[in-house]
């Protein structure tokens, strides 16, 4: 849902290229963008189940840049990686690039005990849509 000061967007996060047996856990995300006059900002929420509990996540990113073409934003927070997410209101589409920051190499080795070794490209897939119905009900209905 895209508004003058506001866009909104549930689906999932998906490797690129897209390959179902890479995604390890279940989950729904929330990407909701926000201008204000306190500035601009995107909310992410993720909700998986893992390890046989629900887990829940929230990052905020940082708007860099919103015009009639989409948004931008980052997040820089974290100790190894930068997200940066791209919204294209003109395809329809948004995608997240995971970038390993500058690091030491006791940083990088600590960063890669924990997952976060490498780069890694993301496609969000929006909920109802056909890749998302086909792959969340993939194992759960019989096949045809």
């Amino acid at each position: 849902m895209i508004a003058a000061d506001s866009f909104s967007a549930t689906g999932k996060w998906v490797s690129k290229p897209s390959n179902p047996k890479n995604e390890p856990f279940p989950q729904e995300v929330e990407i909701d963008c926000f201008k204000g006059k306190h500035g601009d900002v995107c909310v992410e929420a993720t909700a998986e189940y893992y390890m046989g509990h629900p887990h829940i996540s929230v990052s905020y990113l940082d708007i860099l840049k919103w015009d009639k073409d989409g948004i931008v934003a980052i997040d820089s927070s974290g100790v190894c990686m930068t997200n940066t997410v791209l919204i294209n209101f003109a395809d329809q589409s948004i995608s997240d690039t995971v970038s390993l920051k500058k690091l030491t190499d006791e940083t990088k080795s600590a960063c890669a005990f924990f997952g976060a070794g490498q780069s890694e490209s993301l496609v969000f897939v929006l909920k109802g849509s056909d890749q998302w119905n086909e792959e969340h009900w993939k194992g759960l209905l019989p096949d045809k």
